[in-house]
């Protein structure tokens, strides 16, 4: 019978703005620069330099996200759990395909966002970016950007939700931006 320990799963605690714990493993959490700059992970970093507790247990590490709220962080959490999982291929560009489907041919990243309403993906990109986590900013934004191809201005504007332009603001828009207002001719 041998004495050797089985490997110790180093837990960490991530604290939303409305103060709501979710606990995951220190390599998915990892996944996010901030946090693991937060906490000072290093995928080279030997397990016995953990600090401990008195019982010898790993000590518990916790980071508050003060721009992230509770309904958006469980899913990034859940992103995060998954990637260590099944880490996502990385989003070529140029894109490969005309449509989402095409761009993403892992179903589980498909449906991760698929089923996100609008505010949702956009809470997403913002913790996302706030975070730094790389491949569920690109899948967000993947995301986002077939939901805004064909679209006219006006359709893009309404669905970002940005304010009308004025006169004067759209004759600058026309001028400087004339692609943008082409009507598609389809």
């Amino acid at each position: 019978m041998t004495d050797a320990a089985e490997p110790t799963t180093h837990m960490v605690t991530l604290v939303s703005l409305d103060d709501h714990k979710f606990t995951l493993p220190e390599k998915a959490a990892a996944l996010s620069e901030m946090v693991s700059h937060a906490l000072n992970l290093s995928d080279d970093a030997e397990e016995d330099e953990a600090e401990e507790n008195e019982d010898g247990d790993a000590a518990p590490k916790t980071v508050e996200l003060l721009k992230v709220t509770s309904r958006c962080l469980e899913k990034v959490v859940e992103f995060m759990k998954h990637h260590y999982e099944e880490k996502m291929n990385e989003i070529p560009m140029p894109l490969p395909g005309n449509n989402f489907d095409e761009c993403m041919s892992q179903e589980w990243y498909r449906n991760f966002v698929r089923e996100m309403d609008r505010d949702m993906i956009f809470e997403i990109l913002g913790a996302a970016n706030y975070l730094n986590i790389k491949p569920l900013l690109d899948l967000a934004c993947l995301r986002v950007t077939f939901e805004l191809t064909g679209k006219s201005a006006e359709e893009i504007r309404v669905y970002l939700n940005l304010p009308e332009l004025t006169a004067e603001e759209e004759a600058k828009a026309r001028e400087e931006h004339a692609w943008i207002f082409e009507e598609n001719n389809n």
